[in-house]
């Protein structure tokens, strides 16, 4: 599970935190600013990942962006058999 969780990191836009302190929360904040992706980009690059995995046969992956300045969220789903 620990090798999932490292992929899922690696293609987001930073790594997710518990909690933080205000100095890191700054920290952390300029870096998923510095590397914006795309929900439907994220499900797509980890799809791609999982699906060269011989470990795994199915998955399921989804995202959501809660959006702060627009009206909507963002929403993006894949899913696959091998």
């Amino acid at each position: 599970i620990e090798d999932l969780i490292d992929l899922a990191e690696r293609k987001a836009s930073c790594e997710l935190y518990a909690i933080l302190k205000r100095e890191d929360e700054k920290v952390v904040t300029e870096r998923a600013y510095d590397n914006p992706a795309f929900v439907e980009d994220l499900v797509r690059d980890i799809a791609v990942e999982l699906n060269n995995d011989e470990r795994i046969n199915y998955y399921r992956l989804e995202s959501e962006n809660f959006e702060s300045i627009h009206n909507h969220s963002a929403y993006a789903l894949v899913e696959n058999q091998k």
